[in-house]
């Protein structure tokens, strides 16, 4: 039986699923559960404590995240194990360059970084964007030396349903959702549709984006604004400030 179905041809709904997915699924040696603080997290950690099922939660922490998430995380679930996969970010930026849409090398040593050789719960969501549309409820990942299994148990959740489900379980959340921000993440992530509102917010990460832009012009006019490979370079930014203003109309 198809598990996008099950809440429908066993009369379960999508808690009950969420739930059940869980308990099948269950290693013997308990969940890596993927927390990062924002709603969905809060909302799979919430199942997995009522699923019953073994499970340790690992954040992964991001140098670019709001600083409230770190607050929140410390504040309401100090369990959660805090993993630093991501140490030397900006000497990362200064040889990769600014991470782009189609160049989102970040989330790898970010967000993607934990789980090696583990069964992960996820909060990923159908209803997020196209890209998230075609995953599956369970899945074994295919990237080469990438051993993982991800659990979505809540990817049929739409925005209204994880709210609901915040509120009827009294379930903390973090005070920038009230703010304005509908998605909560890495501050000016190539996707943030906010940026005017994050450049205001954030202003201690901005200004790192912005030094981050200031070598990089540096060393592109000591290379002669010829790439790393000797081509000529596409864009030739006189300043960093020009760079970070480009970079954030997401060309």
């Amino acid at each position: 039986m198809a598990l996008e179905q099950l809440y429908l041809e066993t009369g379960m709904n999508k808690i009950e699923t969420a739930i059940a997915l869980l308990q099948a699924w269950e290693p013997k040696s308990g969940y890596y559960l993927a927390f990062s603080g924002g709603k969905d997290s809060v909302a799979i950690y919430d199942l997995a404590k009522k699923a019953g099922v073994k499970f340790d939660a690992h954040y992964c922490v991001s140098p670019i995240d709001p600083p409230q998430v770190y607050k929140f995380i410390k504040a309401n679930y100090p369990d959660v194990i805090w993993d630093f996969h991501a140490r030397g970010f900006w000497k990362i930026v200064d040889k990769k360059g600014l991470p782009m849409r189609n160049q989102r090398w970040c989330c790898q040593i970010i967000k993607e970084a934990g789980g090696e050789n583990r069964v992960v719960i996820t909060g990923n969501r159908r209803a997020e964007g196209n890209i998230r549309r075609d995953q599956c409820f369970v899945q074994h990942s295919t990237r080469k030396n990438f051993n993982k299994t991800f659990i979505r148990p809540i990817l049929d959740f739409d925005n209204y349903d994880i709210w609901q489900y915040l509120n009827n379980n009294d379930l903390p959340r973090l005070d920038l959702y009230s703010q304005g921000f509908h998605r909560v993440g890495c501050v000016l992530c190539p996707f943030s549709r906010k940026v005017d509102m994050e450049i205001e917010q954030f202003p201690e990460i901005t200004k790192l984006w912005r030094l981050a832009c200031d070598r990089l012009v540096i060393s592109m006019k000591n290379r002669k604004y010829l790439t790393k490979r000797g081509l000529p370079q596409k864009h030739k930014f006189e300043t960093g400030q020009e760079l970070f203003d480009w970079w954030v109309q997401r060309k």
